[in-house]
């Protein structure tokens, strides 16, 4: 959401430094084109301009902020047109002018030219030749970008996700289900800001059959008469995160806000609170896969510039509701002194995007992307280059979960008159992708008995790190969730809500992520039981060295989450049962399989599990639950079991 400044003390104070005499009447309808401007009414300020540069092309105000409405406008020639009318020596504010002219040249991507004007500003005019350097420094920068230009193919995303109106801030799910987008009502391209009825909205659009359907006003439980915009939605689709300015429950001008789908609509805004909203402006929050972690921009203090990006521990409650820690400061390799905001985190928990007007760029506000290194820290941002950058500002990018597209926001790809439309940019070629793809799967979760939803916390964690990879909650209202992981890796699945035995399950790495139900056949739905006495559950998570019943480190995680269920159901008792495949005789698996069972049982007491509440027994061979003549079912039979023996 952006901030607006209305500089009319500053345009002012230009009128009344003016060496040449102004006479009042000439100064008073001066003010009263400002304030016209600033309220929107570009076209009763026009004439009154102009008739003022007519009059006096010495009084050099009007003309700086005629060429200012005109870039309001969009009609960058006028705007220069104007400019160049009185960069002449003989004219006050000569030099002023020039730098004036050459950033004109500079915002409509002609360099050469912002350079022959800048290089006109004499260094006697010490203020404006510093300047002047930093700009020609900034075109000779863009013009090396320029000549070495990234692929680039994209298309518009059409009428269904685009409006009449100006439309960014694009965010989508993992599964490309659902597609969120900021929506300035009222505004088109050249009109005000300010204009009647202009507000931020967001609005979503579901994907049907393969197709985006129309885009649709979220509603109440976000959209106000104020403005709402800069929204995230979550990897799962479960989280809207959002940004709200001069609400009564705000904290300061612009605060976070979220909202939790529930079925096919969300619950009230609710303001993520202090630490993260403060007095100050907080916006862009983008909830990193993991569920932990939420990036925002902020200029609150103890930044390193002018607004940087924070990050801020996120804990999911088991109703769904967020807690948020205190904010962290990304460092001095991500932030500048300048303006850094957008961040986006990708489904990889690795790759941030972000904006940025404080690197080496091609003008404006250019798209950068950094990496989470094996130590935690950042790796030195990447200008994403030309022509996703432009001398224009770039911001609101994100990328698809598989990696394979991004979407962005532009009023100057095709030049067609609607103002800033929705792009999806092709980013299979060249060095663009993010460093893991993902993938993803859906499923619902319901009680095993009553088949009914249940609202119950999905971890799914790196099988060889033993990292989470993604956390969410079910729908409350459906039982449905998605899941989120790299491509490339095993991983492993918890489900678990209070009052249940959990569900675990395991996924090989290249393979499609397929639910499998107790007896390992593909399933759609996670049945979860209710604690009673004779209740099994299968810990696919369990990992022993072959032929050998010690523990590997593969298995901690899952062991921990026995611990876990433990400590959150203290009346319980379990036993640890241990089965093998057909191979090996009867005797030998019966001992492999008990001793197997008690080494998990030893690492839950290290864990402060109490011994009397556990036994372990092994079964060897003797109750196998798939089919022993593949070795896709002797892996199933090889399994760890918790049975559920008092309560």
């Amino acid at each position: 959401m952006k901030k607006i400044v209305i500089l009319l003390s500053f345009l002012l104070l230009c009128s009344s430094a003016s060496i040449h005499a102004e006479t009042k009447k000439e100064i008073k309808s001066y003010e009263t084109a400002v304030l016209l401007m600033n309220e929107g009414k570009y076209k009763e300020a026009l004439p009154i301009l102009k008739e003022l540069i007519r009059n006096n092309k010495e009084y050099i105000a009007p003309s700086w902020t005629l060429a200012d409405l005109y870039g309001r406008m969009g009609n960058n020639e006028k705007k220069i047109a104007t400019l160049a009318y009185i960069a002449k020596p003989n004219l006050p504010h000569y030099a002023a002018t020039l730098l004036r002219l050459g950033k004109a040249y500079h915002e409509t991507c002609d360099y050469e030219k912002a350079m022959e004007t800048y290089k006109t500003i004499s260094p006697s005019d010490a203020t404006f030749y510093k300047r002047a350097q930093i700009g020609i420094k900034q075109c000779e920068d863009a013009l090396e970008f320029v000549a070495n230009p990234v692929p680039f193919h994209y298309r518009n995303m059409g009428a269904n996700i685009n409006t009449e109106f100006d439309d960014y801030w694009p965010s989508v799910t993992a599964d490309g289900s659902l597609f969120s987008t900021t929506v300035k009502l009222n505004k088109r391209q050249g009109e005000s800001e300010f204009g009647k009825g202009v507000h931020e909205d967001i609005f979503l659009s579901k994907k049907v059959n393969g197709a985006w359907g129309k885009t649709q006003n979220v509603g109440r439980s976000m959209n106000t008469i104020g403005n709402e915009g800069a929204q995230s939605v979550s990897l799962d689709g479960r989280y809207m995160f959002f940004v709200a300015c001069d609400r009564s429950t705000g904290l300061g001008g612009c605060d976070i806000y979220y909202s939790i789908r529930e079925g096919d609509s969300w619950t009230p805004a609710i303001n993520v609170g202090s630490p993260v909203n403060s007095r100050h402006w907080e916006t862009y929050p983008t909830l990193s896969p993991t569920g932990d972690e939420l990036y925002f921009a902020s200029d609150r203090p103890g930044g390193i510039g002018k607004s940087d990006i924070w990050k801020t521990k996120v804990t999911i409650q088991p109703d769904g509701r967020l807690k948020f820690s205190d904010p962290v400061n990304l460092g001095p390799t991500v932030n500048t002194k300048e303006d850094d905001f957008s961040p986006f985190i990708h489904a990889d928990n690795q790759t941030l995007y972000y904006s940025s007007k404080g690197m080496k760029g091609l003008g404006g506000y250019d798209i950068f992307v950094t990496y989470k290194q094996e130590n935690g820290e950042w790796s030195t941002p990447k200008n994403m280059g030309y022509p996703i950058n432009s001398c224009r500002d770039e911001f609101g990018f994100v990328v698809n979960a598989f990696g394979d597209k991004a979407y962005y926001a532009s009023d100057g790809q095709e030049k067609n008159g609607k103002g800033k439309e929705i792009y999806e940019l092709d980013l299979t070629e060249g060095n663009l992708i993010p460093v893991k793809r993902m993938k993803f799967a859906t499923g619902k979760i319901v009680d095993a008995t009553t088949n009914q939803p249940i609202q119950a916390t999905i971890d799914v964690f790196s099988v060889e790190t033993n990292k989470m990879v993604f956390r969410s909650v079910s729908d409350k209202k459906t039982g449905d969730f998605i899941s989120c992981v790299p491509e490339n890796e095993e991983y492993g699945v918890n489900v678990s809500k209070k009052g249940y035995l959990f569900y675990s399950d395991n996924f090989a790495a290249k393979k499609p992520m397929k639910l499998k139900d107790v007896q390992g056949k593909e399933t759609s739905s996670v049945e979860l039981d209710k604690i009673e006495v004779g209740k099994k559950m299968t810990l696919r998570n369990i990992f022993f060295d072959f032929d050998k019943a010690t523990l590997k480190k593969q298995s901690y995680i899952e062991l921990n989450h026995v611990a876990q269920f433990m400590k959150e159901n203290p009346t319980v008792k379990i036993q640890l049962s241990g089965h093998t495949d057909y191979k090996g005789s009867a005797e030998y698996n019966m001992t492999l399989s008990s001793e197997r069972a008690k080494a998990a049982l030893e690492y839950l007491v290290k864990k402060g599990v109490p011994r009397q509440r556990m036994e372990f027994k092994g079964y060897g061979k003797t109750q196998p639950i798939a089919d022993n003549s593949t070795e896709e079912g002797r892996a199933l039979n090889r399994r760890t079991e918790i049975m559920i023996i008092a309560k």
